[in-house]
């Protein structure tokens, strides 16, 4: 069966559709989330390390409990586990609506929200891409997982420009109310959901959370290739997706963008990046994954160091699209070829060591955003793209399987 009647055939499967609108509805909530707060924090501290401050707290939760719920993933059903993070989520937002409507909200009650916010996120990956591939099975996992890619960059594209037309017009308030919609959305999904595989997971014997993790970093640490697919996530999320945060600080202070004209910025990244996963869906085989995923992160540092030079707004509007396309092929074949080397019996437990590894922004968002305190934002985008770019050269120069 080619391309398109794979793409077609998980269309049509309701439990697939369920759990790839679960990830439209959420992921349009958290970056129109994202960028509200990104303008909030900007307009109400005029500091870029305040605004980086709030990717930082959202990305908390990653290192922190990815591997807890990758653990828990492998033993426990992870569609009751999405329904009580939707949940949760959906409370939060709810409650900063209320607080914008109010007039009351402060600095530290968004950051407070936004550390909570990362939980959800730190479920993506080892519960919601884990049933997408499960559902899919081994004959659509292209398809299954670069259409889920295709529509996660889609949200980059929707969530901004729906946030930033919201805040320019309606301020805080709508932008909330929207995103709580949309997260009541994904509990819905989620309880029309049924698992019948994980039933007997559930009833089997388990060793220890401690040994399940244990066994999971000692294979990740023992194979090449698993270790070098985790490596260049390190590197992307250190000094390549920390860029984001520098969107607000780019068209507000270097282009003095209107918040509408700052959403279409921003999107314009998302918008090339939903472009480039629609074509990895089409087109992309088996035996091209890891050239996609390591040249994908190699040409979006390269294209960040570029962009950190630009001064007109067509330049930076197309080289923002640009680098969209680029982080597509990283992102769209991150999660495919996890899931396409672990073992059946600790795909789980992997996705929590990369959610750990995307957790590693951390250090990312803290280096960009003391960089453009210091030295302006567009400075800071060529630090950390020349920074990234040593690492990765090395990753690509001892990993063999790359050149398979």
């Amino acid at each position: 069966m080619s391309s398109p009647p794979r793409l077609l055939s998980l269309l049509h499967d309701g439990q697939f559709a369920r759990v790839w609108l679960f990830g439209l509805a959420s992921g349009i909530a958290r970056w129109l989330e994202m960028l509200v707060l990104g303008i909030y924090a900007y307009e109400t501290t005029g500091s870029p390390f305040l605004v980086a401050l709030l990717v930082i707290l959202r990305m908390a939760p990653l290192p922190l409990f990815g591997s807890f719920v990758g653990v828990a993933a492998d033993r426990f059903d992870p569609v009751r586990m999405l329904t009580v993070s939707a949940t949760m989520i959906t409370a939060i937002s709810a409650v900063v609506a209320a607080l914008f409507y109010n007039d009351m909200i402060e600095y530290w009650h968004v950051a407070v929200a936004t550390a909570f916010s990362g939980l959800m996120w730190t479920t993506d990956l080892p519960l919601r891409r884990r049933i997408l591939g499960e559902i899919a099975g081994p004959g659509r996992l292209s398809q299954a997982m670069g259409l889920d890619a295709a529509t996660n960059n889609a949200t980059r594209m929707l969530g901004p420009l729906i946030g930033g037309t919201l805040y320019q017009f309606v301020g805080g308030t709508g932008a909330y109310a929207l995103s709580t919609v949309l997260y009541g959305l994904c509990i819905f999904l989620a309880l029309t959901l049924s698992w019948r595989t994980m039933q007997a997971a559930e009833q089997a014997v388990k060793p220890t959370v401690l040994s399940d993790m244990k066994e999971a970093f000692r294979y990740a640490f023992t194979n090449r290739d698993v270790r070098s697919i985790l490596s260049v996530t390190i590197v992307f999320n250190i000094w390549g997706f920390p860029f984001v945060s520098m969107v607000p600080v780019i068209g507000r202070e270097e282009l003095a963008l209107s918040s509408f004209w700052v959403g279409i910025l921003s999107a314009m990244e998302g918008g090339g990046a939903f472009f480039g996963a629609i074509l990895i869906a089409i087109f992309a085989q088996a035996l091209w994954f890891r050239r996609i995923y390591y040249y994908g992160a190699l040409c979006h540092l390269i294209l960040i160091f570029i962009a950190g030079w630009a001064q007109n707004v067509f330049a930076v509007f197309s080289l923002f699209f640009l680098i969209g396309i680029a982080s597509a092929c990283f992102g769209a074949m991150q999660a495919t070829l996890i899931y396409a080397v672990a073992p059946e019996n600790m795909r789980g437990r992997l996705y929590g060591l990369l959610v750990i590894c995307i957790g590693t922004g951390l250090i990312g968002f803290t280096n960009i955003g003391l960089m453009a305190e210091l030295f302006g934002a567009p400075n800071a985008m060529k630090i950390i793209a020349a920074e990234g770019l040593v690492p990765l050269l090395l990753i690509g120069w001892f990993w063999r399987e790359l050149k398979n």
